[in-house]
């Protein structure tokens, strides 16, 4: 008891201090534990260890929650290409460095490749989250990545277990995952909605019935011989569906946030200090992540179909590794396949990586990175008479477009998406590529004989943000905005705001006046 209260009180401070500084706090959770063992505490190397699995167990268990399949919508294809890509070829080169770069071993090589390979679900669903963009185009892409990654991970961990087995061993291992998922489907399908939507049962039987479908998927792996993390991880996806996956949050989050914190404080307890060449062959490694990550899941993502901002956001969001390495990592110590010097290595890999996927995965550097994008052909400066400036593609440009062409309007579109503007200019439209806020691009554009300028941004806070920056027009902007009180905002931007209610209202009562009445009667 003395043990879990020091690590109670260490995540607590911790806590405080990061949200005191603002930044990420995974990084003082760990820290935290490291400072552990001046308080004797690494006496207690059982419970930690112990603390640290039943920590991992529950986050793997919540990550899957966040993954349904479902929530990638049309993009299977580009997750399947990227979450491949990535896997392998990510994977292929961090064996190669370790194997013959470092010097390690096979085995060490395989464990050390198999942890640089995925990228992290809890990090990058909880910055989705934060960024209100889980069902946007990148939202859906790298969720898609992530399960399909997990999946890979759990292939590899039966692999690697089993391989000394003999490949009879190896099969039968992974046929006990396929019937764990086919097992997850079925809960997904019929059994979970049951139990948890509707009044039927109160909170805390809906509580219970999560907890008890935990154990029950943990005891399903154990008996056909698999990691216990893959029963949590087939128990959290099996209540993935919406709207389940919402009333099972609510019911989780206070146990998910005490065994996040319970479990980084206790990884750092129990991380062996690597020494001077393994901390830096660590740091080599996070930093091969980091910067090999972005443009290998660009390029694929964009070969794809994807617009250059999604694919390098996604590829920002993807830079790191996963809490399911620290998994490899505990499964090979365990085993006695690696070393606790290859294990600190992979910790330290996941920390760093981790904790700068917040600092990197933001608008500025996908801005920054999409002003160094290729593109061949760039055309500098448009020349129409009186155009109509379509300022961002965004989702809505393709739908903007065609009528105001149909209209015999000359229209320039400005983004800075290289992709848009190459597959535009294909189609024989007017483009300019540059950032939609920069006075230069937009004289480039020909603001100054502009009869219109259209605002076609994704979000409403970035087109308030541009008409800051640009500063007033004398000819008219318009903007979309979903409600009143952001119509108002751009009013006293001198923007003219068009309320997609109220827009979508007129053209129903536009068309039931011509169509629908008709065809009622």
């Amino acid at each position: 008891m003395i043990a879990l209260a020091l690590i109670l009180l260490v995540a607590a401070v911790a806590a405080g201090a990061a949200r005191a500084l603002r930044l990420p706090v995974i990084p003082f959770f760990i820290a935290a534990g490291m400072l552990l063992p001046v308080f004797g505490l690494r006496q207690d190397i059982e419970v930690l260890r112990n603390l640290f699995e039943l920590g991992l167990t529950f986050l793997v268990f919540a990550a899957g929650s966040e993954l349904n399949p479902r929530r990638a919508g049309g993009r299977w294809k580009a997750a399947v290409v990227v979450g491949l890509g990535q896997f392998f070829l990510l994977g292929g080169i961090g064996w190669f460095i370790c194997s013959k770069g470092f010097g390690l071993d096979v085995t060490s090589s395989a464990y050390l490749a198999l942890a640089l390979a995925a990228s992290s679900t809890l990090v990058v669903v909880r910055h989705l989250k934060e960024k209100q963009r889980m069902f946007e185009p990148v939202g859906r892409l790298v969720t898609a990545v992530l399960l399909l990654q997990d999946l890979l991970v759990i292939a590899g961990l039966v692999l690697l277990a089993r391989l000394p087995d003999g490949w009879g061993s190896v099969s039968a291992g992974l046929l006990g995952a396929v019937l764990l998922f086919a097992l997850a489907v079925v809960c997904l399908r019929w059994v979970t909605p049951f139990f948890m939507l509707g009044g039927r049962f109160s909170e805390e039987e809906k509580l219970l019935v999560t907890l008890s479908l935990l154990f029950i998927f943990l005891g399903a792996a154990y008996g056909l011989g698999l990691p216990l993390v893959a029963g949590a991880f087939f128990a959290g996806v099996s209540l993935s569906g919406f709207p389940v996956n919402g009333v099972a949050r609510g019911l989780l989050r206070p146990l998910v946030d005490f065994f996040l914190a319970a479990f980084f404080v206790a990884m750092g307890a129990v991380m062996f200090i690597p020494s001077v060449p393994a901390l830096i062959n660590g740091l080599l490694l996070g930093v091969f992540v980091i910067v090999v990550t972005p443009p290998l899941v660009a390029f694929l993502a964009e070969w794809c179909g994807l617009s250059s901002r999604s694919s390098i956001e996604g590829g920002l969001l993807l830079s790191q590794t996963s809490e399911f390495s620290l998994i490899i990592a505990l499964q090979g110590t365990l085993l006695g396949h690696i070393s606790e010097e290859v294990f600190a290595i992979i910790g330290l890999v996941t920390v760093v990586t981790m904790g700068l996927t917040p600092f990197l995965a933001t608008d500025g550097v996908v801005f920054r990175l999409m002003h160094i994008h290729p593109l061949r052909g760039r055309i500098d400066r448009a020349d129409e008479k009186n155009p109509v400036l379509l300022l961002g593609y965004g989702s809505n440009g393709n739908r903007l477009l065609k009528p105001l062409r149909d209209g015999g309007n000359q229209v320039v579109v400005v983004d800075e998406d290289a992709a848009v503007i190459r597959r535009l200019r294909r189609e024989g439209v007017s483009c300019v590529r540059g950032e939609v806020s920069d006075r230069r691009v937009l004289e480039r554009a020909g603001i100054d004989r502009a009869k219109a300028v259209l605002l076609s941004i994704r979000r409403v806070a970035d087109a308030e943000s541009l008409l800051r920056r640009i500063g007033p027009m004398e000819i008219p902007v318009f903007v979309r905005v979903f409600s009143e009180e952001e119509a108002a905002r751009m009013r006293k931007l001198g923007a003219l705001p068009i309320i997609l209610s109220q827009a979508g209202a007129d053209a129903f009562m536009e068309w039931w006046q011509t169509v629908g009445r008709k065809t009622a009667e």
